[in-house]
């Protein structure tokens, strides 16, 4: 692509029609563009972007409200302050025009896309034209041109032609660059059609061969690996501490068996007594438990609402007289508008309006609440129903029942302390003492385990079938997947065919980048000032990082060169890719030479430009080039040009100078 001309009508700082002329010659490929910062270059670059892909500039698939707020933003603020009557009669007031010629189906065309913003009526809206070869295309043909120019000179690799300063400085960083050099060789190379045509077959891969269906079989199949992952460790834990469980209770109870032998060798009868009354304790401590618990309960919710009965009957009252008002409001309402003349007719009498009114009158009086009532509460239907049941709970019966349960824990307390005392007259025998002691150390023991035992059972049994039905519908989902992988007949193929695109793009990659290395190597050595100090710059295929070797074939630590002379390596690279491409491409240079000192500044200008590419468009502040840079560039200069803000204006003027300089004249005498 080779840009001829860009026409920006209104567009930024640019008021009215301003035309830049873009065209070069085989020896004069360089556009000369100076502006100091806030003169309207940023804008320049943008309208390129969006006069070539509209939506796409920024990101958008299509039209839309947010591309039109981007697009208003760029419109001239003077023009759109206008009248109506100032603007209508001037066609396309806000637009773009891009011309350039582009080569297509082997043919060189000459192209013009016109993007242009009707402002009048509100919002905003957008036309395109596609001139080719001086005819305007059809809808048809436009959309083609603009799919062809998409896969031909993508939005990604015009951005890869747009180079600043800033740019190349973050550049002399060797990740960075070979980042850079991978994803330029891929776009300008093409090898992002292979890329693409993976990705499509991936994609097909996924819709034919992944169905919705196995898509979500393949996620039940994952979630149900992960359950029964899960429940074999729970499993396996379980049966660990089951077996643990095992071995402590056996041995208690042997214990506590040795223990109640010698006991009853020892105490005779007196055993039996005791070990019912003990029975009885345990009997009597779980009961208490639970009407402790009862009673506890009793007091923490409903003690509260038993002690301030009165105001919860009150509140009750309130709740009610609020709910009878709303209905006989809602009641009145409806009788008000009740179609009385209708209703006595249908039982034939006749009425006059004093009659229905009256009638209407009645039915509120008999039907409706008059008294006023104030509202306190306002509350919902299920709020005023959950205080009326706490109202009817809040009984004597259950007052009774909690009474009960306390005289009866009393009852049950008078017991216990009776029967512990039986046990200390029992027990005050030295003899006995420490073998009760420690009967009871290994009977509770003995109980606390068996129930652990119990519950570590149940868990192993509800852990088992849990294992077994994951295992079943585990099974189930594999054969449902294997029948559907049973129906793939292109899947074998699509891969050996991405195979083959990797295989092939790696061998071409490895031709062109035996292309780069010579033709970096050979600008590298113009550019730089050491003389003989680098023979060859190697690029490695897979990963693109840079080896520089001196003519002993020893690699030169990139660390010893300086920023200027790395700025000079990333743009040989640069330019080394571009011209193992072939390609036309139109580069756009913003303040490239800003970090660099005269020499390397003297370098370029004389030595790369001329060579970087068929269109070179240098965007330049006057502090960056200067007279006798200018003085160097200006032998391959096509055209220049200086944009001057005016703030008072709030305009920018395109003047056809680079800030008034010219070269000097020679002195032949």
């Amino acid at each position: 692509m080779i840009i001829k001309s860009i026409t920006l009508n209104n567009i930024g700082p640019y008021e009215g029609k301003n035309i830049l002329d873009f065209n070069t010659k085989d020896n004069k490929n360089t556009i000369l563009i100076g502006g100091k910062n806030g003169s309207g270059k940023t804008t320049f670059l943008n309208s390129v972007r969006l006069a070539l892909y509209g939506p796409l500039a920024y990101g958008f698939k299509t039209v839309s409200k947010d591309y039109i707020k981007k697009v208003q933003s760029l419109l001239n603020s003077n023009s759109l302050k206008k009248q109506y009557d100032d603007i209508k009669d001037h066609e396309e007031q806000f637009s773009i025009r891009i011309d350039f010629s582009i080569i297509q189906d082997f043919t060189r065309n000459n192209v013009a896309i016109i993007r242009s913003w009707d402002v009048d009526p509100f919002p905003v809206k957008e036309k395109v034209s596609v001139i080719k070869n001086g005819i305007e295309v059809s809808e048809v043909e436009k959309d083609k041109f603009f799919s062809h120019l998409r896969t031909s000179f993508p939005p990604s690799l015009l951005e890869l032609c747009f180079f600043d300063g800033e740019e190349i400085s973050h550049l002399t960083d060797e990740d960075h660059l070979s980042h850079y050099l991978q994803i330029l060789s891929s776009k300008i190379f093409n090898l992002d059609l292979f890329q693409n045509l993976e990705s499509d077959l991936n994609d097909y891969l996924d819709q034919s061969s992944k169905s919705k269906e196995q898509s979500k079989l393949e996620e039940e199949k994952n979630s149900v690996e992960e359950e029964l992952k899960r429940a074999i460790r729970v499993l396996e834990e379980l049966k660990t501490d089951e077996e643990s469980t095992i071995n402590e209770l056996e041995y208690n109870q042997v214990r506590y068996k040795e223990v109640k032998n010698d006991f009853a060798v020892h105490g005779g009868l007196a055993y039996e007594e005791r070990d019912k009354i003990q029975n009885r304790i345990n009997d009597i401590e779980g009961d208490r438990k639970h009407l402790n618990e009862k009673i506890k309960e009793f007091i923490a919710m409903e003690l509260p609402f038993f002690l301030a009965y009165p105001k919860l009957s009150e509140l009750v009252k309130q709740l009610k007289e609020e709910e009878d008002f709303h209905v006989s409001n809602v009641l009145k309402e409806k009788i008000q508008h009740l179609p009385t003349d209708e209703l006595v007719k249908n039982i034939g009498l006749n009425t006059n309006d004093e009659q229905e009114a009256a009638l209407k009158d009645s039915l509120v009086k008999y039907l409706v609440s008059t008294e006023e009532v104030d509202i306190v509460h306002n509350a919902s239907k299920t709020e005023a129903q959950q205080v009326y049941s706490l109202l009817q709970n809040t009984n004597l019966e259950r007052l009774q029942m909690i009474i009960r349960s306390i005289e009866e824990n009393q009852e049950l307390l008078n017991e216990l302390q009776e029967l512990r005392q039986k046990l200390r007259d029992n027990d005050d025998s030295p003899e006995f003492s420490e073998m009760i002691e420690s009967m009871e150390v290994f009977n509770h023991k003995v109980s606390e385990l068996e129930i652990n035992l119990s519950t570590i059972k149940e868990e192993i049994h509800e852990i088992q079938n849990e294992i077994d039905e994951s295992n079943r519908k585990y099974e189930k989902i594999k054969q449902q997947l294997h029948n559907i992988q049973k129906t793939k007949s292109s899947f074998e193929q699509s891969q050996k065919v991405i195979q083959i695109s990797k295989k092939f793009q790696k061998q071409q990659l490895r031709n062109k980048i035996k292309d780069i290395e010579y033709f970096s190597t050979k600008m590298f050595k113009d550019l730089i000032r050491k003389k003989e100090f680098i023979k060859y710059i190697k690029i490695n295929p897979e990963d693109f990082t840079l080896t520089i070797l001196d003519f002993n074939n020893e690699e030169i630590n990139k660390d010893i060169l300086s920023a200027g002379e790395k700025e000079l390596l990333a743009l040989s690279i640069i330019w080394g890719t571009i011209m193992s491409s072939k390609k036309e491409l139109p580069l756009i240079l913003d303040t490239l030479l800003g970090r660099l000192d005269n020499e390397h500044k003297h370098s370029i200008v004389t030595k790369l430009l001329p060579k970087f590419g068929v269109q070179n468009i240098v965007l330049s502040t006057d502090s960056e080039i200067d007279q006798k840079l200018y003085e160097g560039i200006k032998d391959t200069t096509a055209n220049e040009y200086t944009l001057n803000y005016d703030s008072s204006l709030r305009k920018t003027k395109i003047e056809h100078h680079f800030f008034n300089l010219v070269p000097r004249k020679v002195n032949l005498s």
